[in-house]
């Protein structure tokens, strides 16, 4: 017995020195930037979001009509607003409104850049609920008001001004930097950033990276984190919906049968609520893991640091919030109920949509497939709705186009932790993986869990401090990686 509990004695000793030892050499990724950064833009640049705002260039939905007028008015207010930037580059114009710029580099031996946003907006929704009306482009002490400010015309106007700029400088670029503007992105960019994709990849354009937006910087929503994360993405999840319906014998409510399509449908939504996929760690959140952890307070960083055993505690610390869950699980979202006309009648047909957000490692299949398994009645008729799509390949975290990223990120928010990870959402980029395999998805938006809950809501709305330091961001970003020493 002495033997047994000197054994386990010394195997947990071994332990905790591994422990130790791994923590301890739990090395930060972070760089140091010792160059200053001057701000390229003064104040009156808020001004020129705003009129941007005021432009409502709105995606409904992808069978309704183009308001072409507004698109239109937007080009112009570029092409008056940027003088230097059409003087030097006239640009392409696809499926009548996505713009392509391409600003040619003096060294054709380097490979390009690709920085992307775009111009369109989703609808405000309820307006009156709004403080600022949603296209007022209003600006006060503190806040630039309007849909787009925050999600993505904040972002094409940050790069309009920081290329604006460099060309009144005189600044000639060594690699040919493509400036692409879709004009559908929040109705998946089929007609806009697919289109200039396909264009630069029948012309045999292979960038050295692409940059568009996705993550950002965020305050207090890594768990354990005191300072600013700004997250890179390096992949963004797959996309799936599906349309659950079920018809059958209706009637009179007050002779129920113990079944209906209402309860069926009911009950498949709630079973897929509760039996969700299993949460794990992917590629680009264990880069996270390894980027995030060695900045973290020493407890947290044992946990980070020995994730080999402390795998289940993770997992437990990031599907506890729903940020952090979203992170290591392939989430269901329940979106859309319908059935029934009148109080007193039992409907026919009930239906349900389901949203997928598919983490990388699983695909659409899989989810076909959990979807099944979780609601096996045959009588329910699952239906796949338009928008399918994978998870993006994983860019990785140790090539040039990162590191330019990373750098110009601590030169320009060096109190901020510099992350990989992947993207919850969707973005255009995910056209463009023909074109690079280096992707990455960054938009220079300092936010908290309030902020990101006005992105596609109420009171959209971007600080002017943030927004003028977003242009200094894309500013040395073209510098940066314009450095042929960097290569």
């Amino acid at each position: 017995m002495k033997k047994i509990l000197r054994t386990i004695l010394w195997a947990v000793a071994v332990l905790i020195v591994v422990i130790i030892i791994k923590t301890f050499t739990f090395k930060s990724q972070q760089i140091s930037v010792w160059e200053s950064v001057v701000p390229p833009a003064g104040i009156e640049a808020a001004e020129r979001l705003a009129g941007a705002i005021r432009i409502a260039t709105v995606s409904y939905e992808t069978d309704m009509p183009i308001d072409s007028g507004a698109f239109t008015a937007f080009h112009q207010y570029l092409f008056d607003t940027y003088p230097a930037v059409h003087e030097a580059i006239t640009p392409m114009v696809f499926n009548d409104f996505s713009l392509l710029y391409e600003w040619k580099g003096s060294n054709p031996a380097l490979k390009p850049v690709v920085l992307m946003a775009h111009m369109d907006v989703v609808p405000p929704g309820e307006t009156d609920l709004w403080t600022r009306a949603p296209f007022s482009g209003e600006i006060d002490e503190e806040f630039i008001w309007g849909r787009g400010t925050l999600d993505d015309k904040g972002a094409l106007i940050q790069i309009m001004e920081a290329v604006e700029k460099l060309i009144s400088e005189g600044f000639t670029p060594a690699r040919t930097y493509y400036i692409a503007f879709g004009h559908d992105e929040e109705i998946g960019g089929n007609r806009g950033a697919e289109a200039i994709a396909s264009y630069l990849t029948d012309i045999g354009v292979e960038a050295e990276f692409v940059a568009d937006e996705g993550m950002a910087i965020t305050v207090g929503m890594v768990p354990m984190m005191e300072s600013p994360v700004a997250l890179i993405g390096t992949s963004e999840k797959g996309y799936l919906s599906v349309r659950l319906s079920v018809t059958m014998d209706g009637g009179h409510s007050s002779t129920p049968e113990n079944e209906s399509a209402v309860t069926l449908i009911a009950d498949a939504v709630s079973r897929l609520n509760k039996k969700q996929l299993k949460a794990r760690i992917s590629g680009p959140v264990d880069d996270f893991i390894s980027y995030v952890g060695p900045e973290m307070p020493f407890y947290a960083k044992v946990i980070f640091a020995n994730k080999w055993i402390f795998k289940p505690l993770l997992l437990k610390i990031y599907t506890g919030s729903s940020s952090g869950n979203a992170l290591v699980r392939t989430t269901t979202a329940p979106t859309i109920i319908s059935a029934g006309t009148k109080d007193n009648v039992i409907p026919n047909s009930a239906s349900a949509v389901v949203n997928f957000r598919i983490l990388a490692g699983e695909t659409t299949d899989d989810i076909l497939t959990h979807i099944r398994e979780v609601v096996p009645d045959e009588r329910i008729v699952i239906g796949i709705l338009p928008g399918r799509g994978e998870p993006a390949p994983v860019s990785p975290a140790d090539v040039y186009g990162f590191r330019s990223i990373l750098k110009t990120i601590q030169q320009v928010y060096p109190e901020a932790v510099v992350a990989p990870t992947i993207m919850l959402a969707s973005s255009d980029s995910k056209h463009y993986t023909e074109v690079s395999q280096n992707i990455y998805r960054f938009a220079p938006l300092i936010v908290t869990s309030d902020d990101m809950a006005r992105i596609h809501g109420i009171d959209e709305r971007v600080r002017t401090e943030d927004f003028l330091r977003g242009i200094t961001y894309f500013y040395y970003l073209i510098r940066n990686s314009n450095d042929e020493e960097m290569e």
